[in-house]
């Protein structure tokens, strides 16, 4: 018998989510120490003993970091699916089953780097719009990032 309910289907996805739960960032000691400053901020706010400086800054730390846990997650998952897909293409190169035309895939990828560069620009300015403490937030993206 199974630890798992019957309504959860087993196998691969499950998984994969385990997998990439396995060091989740609610479990890290700064961001617990960020909560409980957020936690502490909100109630002498709430009470009018301080301003939601606090709050703010411990939120947007948690915000950071989550995001840069996330951002971490996604670039180990895109160079595993880049190399997959570049051995996949070597292969079939080399057996011949597919021809390259080189100019164009250069033509390609570089206006696919200078959008993704202004997108980038773009979501630096969303996000520190957002965060109400952008050095807190960076704070929070860099050791985020970092979490081994």
């Amino acid at each position: 018998m199974s630890d798992q309910p019957e309504h959860l289907p087993s196998g691969l996805p499950l998984k994969v989510l385990d997998a990439f739960l396995a060091d989740a960032p609610w479990k890290s000691t700064s961001v617990l120490a960020a909560g409980a400053a957020t936690v502490a901020g909100l109630i002498t706010w709430l009470n009018d003993l301080m301003s939601p400086a606090l709050a703010r800054g411990g939120a947007s730390y948690i915000g950071g970091f989550l995001i840069g846990w996330a951002f971490r997650r996604a670039i180990k998952t895109a160079a595993v699916m880049a190399g997959l897909i570049l051995g996949a293409v070597a292969l079939l190169k080399s057996t011949g089953w597919i021809s390259l035309d080189w100019a164009s895939i250069e033509t390609h990828v570089s206006q696919s780097l200078s959008w993704l560069n202004g997108e980038a620009e773009g979501v630096k300015h969303l996000l520190t719009g957002y965060l109400p403490s952008a050095g807190a937030g960076g704070a929070g993206v860099y050791f985020g990032f970092r979490k081994q």
